[in-house]
């Protein structure tokens, strides 16, 4: 059957198809003027999907990448202060020791004091290097110096030192030069009035103090020093006879006071409700606050009765449930993610702890943690305190010989008063002290090694990533040229067939 195409179907037809030809025509044209194949959604929904997503992940890579090269910045830093300028500083600080510790005389170990005092305040400054404005070395507390100079307290007297060990002395005020702290009266510090002399110039002069009978507290050419607890004291031979008796002898030194924080456990704990004198701690390995809520009331001094409890990673916003039962002995320990938490109402008149009554669990942070790959932090900062020593919290930061401002603060001290014997001492500390910095630079050398290889796969990782994001949304220059051509024809044979058409008239048959 014969269909009738009137002037106006055959008008239609025609324009429909130029436009379609058109449309693919300006489409490949569009592709070539932008380089891509997909320039809105609707070109390709599943190749958008593919792009933005890995146009997320090449972000999330070069933030990686900045994450690296700070981290770069951060470690190879304090590793040249560590492995460059302090092992040079204290290489010329164990000559000097050396020095010291022979047959030198007392003039000549004044000398060499102040030489050590100019390596202490290099260590010093040292201690507080900043990148970028912020202190390397003061754990998450790096808008301040890591290290304040102080004073301290040395003493080879066995109570004396044991004291001085845990810090069981306040100092104040400040001092050019080191002291010597003599007493010349037995008795009880903190009991009997006492006679003591002290000395600035290595025992040269001496001026003559005195404590009265319950007094713990000391002064010397206005340095105060304040004993936690009575302390027995002998009396000096001051005649300078040989083999005199020193005595109860107090040698006042610098140290360096750390300002930073530790990554130091136990965590803090903060009890919000609950029974007053409610005791709380946690033992583990908490890298974030946890907030623990009881959600029943419960009293500890039942046995065997179950309850419910909550902990919260995320300061309360969202919750996880569990369930402990109680001992019966007025304590309970819960476990919750990276360790325990322990509740003992003992001592708090009641064994009742109401519902509602929250922990939180304050870890100690120092670390400055950055994340140079999905997944994986480094900590690029270090806590002073575990590197240099000096005191913190009012006592040596590190036991031992390994702590190097008390190394270095007391050969100072030793020099400036002609203590050969104390020289000796600070001689063989160093040694321990050293190994304490060789063990840190290492440490901190692994740290750079991994930084080292995360930059390389995340170089290869955003090559990669381009690669795939070109293949998906790039055009392909020889093909789309190859089509331009073909719809170029095949609009030019549209145009040429349509016009012939038009121009057909019954007419001109007629």
């Amino acid at each position: 059957m014969s269909i009738r195409v009137t002037q106006s179907s055959m008008y239609n037809t025609i324009v429909g198809q130029m436009q379609k030809s058109l449309s693919a025509y300006m489409e490949s044209n569009e592709q070539g003027s932008s380089q891509k194949k997909i320039n809105r959604p609707s070109d390709d929904p599943a190749g958008t999907y593919r792009v933005l997503m890995t146009r997320d992940d090449i972000s999330d890579t070069k933030q990686y990448q900045s994450n690296c090269d700070t981290a770069e910045g951060w470690l190879s830093l304090a590793d040249d202060i560590l492995g460059t300028q302090l092992s040079t500083a204290m290489t010329k600080l164990k000559s000097l020791m050396e020095q010291a510790s022979t047959g030198t005389t007392g003039d000549q170990r004044k000398l060499i004091a102040e030489e050590a005092r100019e390596i202490f305040g290099q260590i010093l400054n040292l201690s507080n290097t900043q990148f970028n404005d912020k202190s390397i070395f003061a754990g998450q507390r790096y808008d301040q110096n890591a290290y304040e100079q102080g004073l301290a307290l040395t003493s080879w007297d066995t109570d004396w030192n044991s004291q001085i060990g845990q810090g069981n002395y306040t100092i104040e005020g400040a001092s050019s030069s080191s002291m010597m702290v003599q007493f010349v009266s037995n008795g009880t510090l903190g009991t009997d009035a006492l006679n003591y002399r002290w000395s600035k110039d290595g025992g040269d002069t001496w001026t003559t103090e005195s404590v009265a009978a319950g007094s713990r507290t000391l002064v010397a050419d206005g340095v105060t020093i304040t004993m936690n607890q009575n302390i027995a004291v002998s009396a000096a031979d001051t005649t300078l006879g040989a083999g005199a008796n020193n005595g109860t002898l107090v040698y006042i030194r610098p140290t360096a006071v750390y300002q930073g924080d530790d990554n130091d456990p136990p965590p803090e704990m903060t009890v919000m409700g609950g029974p007053a004198n409610l005791n709380t701690s946690a033992s583990g390995v908490f890298g974030n606050n946890v907030l623990v809520r009881m959600d029943s009331t419960v009293d500890l001094s039942s046995t065997g009765t179950s309850f419910n409890y909550s902990y919260s990673l995320d300061s309360g916003g969202t919750w996880v449930t569990a369930t402990a039962q109680t001992t019966g002995s007025g304590t309970v320990r819960l476990p919750v993610p990276g360790g325990y938490m322990d509740m003992d109402a003992t001592a708090a008149g009641t064994t009742t702890i109401d519902a509602g009554t929250q922990v939180l669990i304050h870890p100690a942070r120092a670390n400055l943690n950055l994340e140079i790959m999905k997944g994986t932090y480094i900590a690029v900062n270090n806590v002073g305190k575990d590197i240099f020593g000096g005191y913190y919290q009012g006592k040596p930061a590190i036991e031992g010989s390994a702590n190097l401002f008390e190394v270095v603060g007391e050969f100072v001290s030793y020099c400036e008063n002609n203590n050969q014997e104390g020289c000796q001492k600070s001689l063989a500390a160093i040694e321990a002290a050293q190994q304490n910095i060789l063990s840190q630079e290492a440490r901190i050398g692994g740290l750079e090694n991994r930084v080292s290889l995360a930059q390389d796969v995340l170089s290869f990782q955003r090559v990669d990533q381009e690669e795939r994001l070109s293949y998906t949304e790039d055009i392909d220059l020889t093909e789309l040229l190859a089509k331009l051509t073909r719809q170029q024809l095949t609009y030019q044979t549209v145009l040429q067939s349509s016009s012939m058409i038009m121009q057909m008239s019954l007419a001109k048959y007629i």
